[in-house]
């Protein structure tokens, strides 16, 4: 009886820690589940898109930033009512991709203890140290008002652009 409590506790505990990343995302796409999404949920970069700062001039419209970048990293409406989108990119100026809890990583976790979910909360605090954030801030209609670039403490000072 011990064994099958303790077993029940460890199966809790490993599943309630893989899902402390969490970040919510649009809705699951197909594509997600092709060679190129899974390579990009485990490698967290898309290499098909790259830091370009004409995009990111003041007037752009919202919809070439879609265009260029693909949808936001996170995105929010202000107070004032206005949008404002924040995309990460890695130091070889690929775009970050946000983590996402699949299956196969529940799987990993019951069948390696748990050992999986510590690796992979290394591995993710190593890459997101060397982020660069943009804060892209837009104007009641969609176009680009103000750009604000965090640099996380690993990240270089300059992307290279594609």
């Amino acid at each position: 009886m011990m064994k099958v409590r303790g077993w029940i506790a460890v199966v809790s505990v490993v599943t309630l820690a893989s899902c402390l990343r969490f970040e919510p995302r649009p809705a699951t796409k197909v594509s997600d589940y092709s060679e190129s999404g899974v390579e990009e949920s485990v490698t967290m970069r898309d290499e098909d898109v790259h830091f370009s700062p004409a995009v990111l001039a003041i007037g752009t419209p919202r919809d070439r930033v879609f265009a260029a970048f693909g949808h936001p990293n996170a995105s929010r409406t202000t107070d004032a009512g206005t949008i404002e989108d924040v995309y990460a990119f890695n130091p070889d100026g690929s775009k970050f991709v946000n983590p996402t809890v699949r299956p196969r990583n529940l799987a990993l976790a019951f069948f390696t203890a748990g050992i999986s979910v510590a690796v992979r909360h290394a591995r993710l605090a190593l890459v997101e140290n060397k982020l660069t954030l943009y804060h892209v801030l837009y104007t009641p209609n969609d176009d680009i008002s103000s750009v604000t670039v965090e640099r996380l403490p690993g990240a270089p000072e300059r992307l290279p652009s594609a």
